[in-house]
């Protein structure tokens, strides 16, 4: 157990494991998921981290601990950043757990430098290595070696088999691998559609209520209860996560977040939270808290009306699914338009760029959105956008008051399958220009209008700590010209 400072009484480590796969589509999240709820189940807090830019699998890894997930990922972070990142968040938790993307040496480079595997070495944790054997039987064998000897500073300390056939089934694999390896097989997971969330439910979480997310989460890990040797997953964990000698500026990580707030510098932050928009980095959310925003949410499909608001921040989502609900909304629609023509401070990803266009064209629907982007949204079936991108700004202004500007380059990821049909005299302004990806239209992102701006790109706050900083300083300033200019008035 972790004492308050987050150090461990005995050894100064952080107890915890790394869940990869083989292979990608090998049921990896269902078992994880799983897994962590049923950890928690036995009383322990469980911290849960997802390798790589994502926000769907990080809600159901939310649910399953009731804890925030956070993202680790080597575009975005250097090494020491993301060691940084993985104890401070560790701190105070009984186990902390990894969940991997792809496969486990899966890497955009040749040498392995984005992998699952080299982030477990930088972590310095066990990895549980689960196996989709649903075409293997005792060739599971030479598979499991191969990965032990491709890289043997990976610490393979368990196996997990997914999509087991029978009994029969189970007992050769077993046998195969205890008679071939040192490897303790820690799971062994029938061939059960119920078990597979990935294809029916994971990529609809934000059409479920939480109350249904819970149900399942709870359901499916009682279901795979019987087949996870929790306990000796537990021993795995306790072979020790990586100490936290050799991190630079180690005492930062020793800082509680400041939750005091100074009421005279407080900025009020509208987040479009429901159904259609909830594609949030929980380290952006919590970096404007830490930069003394008070964070209000709202919903898009159900208020008539924006809160008493300084800035609005519309995150990505699917609001294709609820383009009619959006629609029918007339009363805030007309209401964001008319706070942006007025100059509120407004800033969106993705589905909240969508929105802000005239429509959205979802299959043989066409919605009608908020309008202050002169663009109809069209869906593709391909993504148009899909991977890291890195933007620098377009212009640069020492004089300017907005924010973009102010930083060299960011690095962010993009993933939609729509495109923007802009009208043939348009002349819309943009702040970045696209280095890597596709944006808006393929050399351009961040829309810019009044005092909002709205991008294909989603930005991670840890990659990019100015951003937030200098947006929230912009929106401060705003404040004060509002105030100046409603005291003229009166």
């Amino acid at each position: 157990m972790n004492d308050i400072t987050g150090n461990n009484k005995k050894n100064n480590r952080n107890n915890g494991f790394y869940i990869s796969a083989a292979k990608r589509n090998s049921g990896k999240t269902t078992i994880s998921i799983a897994i962590m709820r049923l950890l928690r189940d036995r009383g322990l807090i469980v911290q849960p981290f997802k390798k790589g830019p994502d926000f769907i699998d990080p809600m159901w890894l939310s649910t399953a601990t009731g804890k925030n997930c956070y993202n680790l990922d080597f575009y975005f972070m250097s090494k020491n950043k993301i060691k940084k990142h993985f104890l401070e968040y560790s701190l105070n938790s009984d186990v902390s757990i990894v969940e991997g993307n792809h496969g486990l040496h899966d890497s955009f480079d040749i040498y392995g430098k984005s992998s699952n595997a080299e982030m477990a070495k930088l972590l310095g944790i066990p990895v549980i290595l689960l196996i989709d054997v649903g075409e293997l039987n005792r060739g599971v064998v030479p598979l499991i070696l191969g990965f032990q000897n491709f890289d043997k500073d990976v610490n393979i300390k368990g196996i997990i088999l997914n999509k087991v056939h029978s009994k029969r089934h189970e007992k050769n694999l077993i046998k195969a691998i205890n008679y071939y390896t040192d490897f303790k097989v820690v799971g062994n997971v029938p061939n059960d559609p119920e078990f597979s969330i990935k294809q029916r439910h994971l990529g609809l979480l934000s059409t479920l209520s939480a109350e249904d997310i819970e149900n399942f989460v709870s359901n499916m890990s009682s279901k795979i209860a019987g087949y996870i040797d929790i306990d000796g997953i537990i021993k795995i964990s306790k072979i020790g996560g990586k100490s936290y000698g050799g991190v630079k500026n180690l005492p930062v990580l020793f800082r509680k977040n400041n939750k005091t707030r100074n009421v005279q510098n407080t900025v009020k932050i509208g987040l479009a939270y429901d159904n259609a928009f909830n594609f949030y980095y929980n380290e952006n959310i919590e970096a404007l808290e830490n930069l003394g925003c008070e964070i209000i949410k709202f919903s898009p499909l159900k208020d008539g009306r924006l809160p008493d608001i300084d800035a609005l921040y519309i995150g990505g989502g699917f609001p294709e699914i609820f383009c009619r609900d959006l629609e029918s909304n007339i009363d805030l629609r007309r209401d964001i338009r008319e706070k942006i023509e007025a100059g509120l401070p407004v800033y969106a990803e993705c589905g909240g760029l969508m929105y802000l266009c005239k429509s959205i064209s979802y299959g043989d629907v066409i919605c009608e959105m908020t309008g202050v982007i002169d663009a109809d949204v069209k869906l593709t079936k391909k993504p148009k956008g899909h991977g890291y991108t890195k933007l620098t700004p377009a212009f640069y202004d020492k004089n300017s008051r907005l924010w973009f500007n102010k930083i060299k380059f960011i690095k962010g990821h993009e993933f939609h399958h729509s495109f923007l049909e802009t009208p043939p005299s348009d002349n819309m302004d943009f702040v970045f220009n696209v280095k890597k990806g596709f944006g808006v239209n393929g050399a351009s992102d961040g829309i810019i209008y009044k005092n909002m701006i709205a991008s294909y790109t989603h930005i991670f706050s840890p990659s990019a700590p100015k951003w937030f900083k200098n947006w929230v300083s912009f929106v401060k300033e705003n404040k004060k010209e509002v105030k100046k200019d409603f005291l003229k008035i009166k």
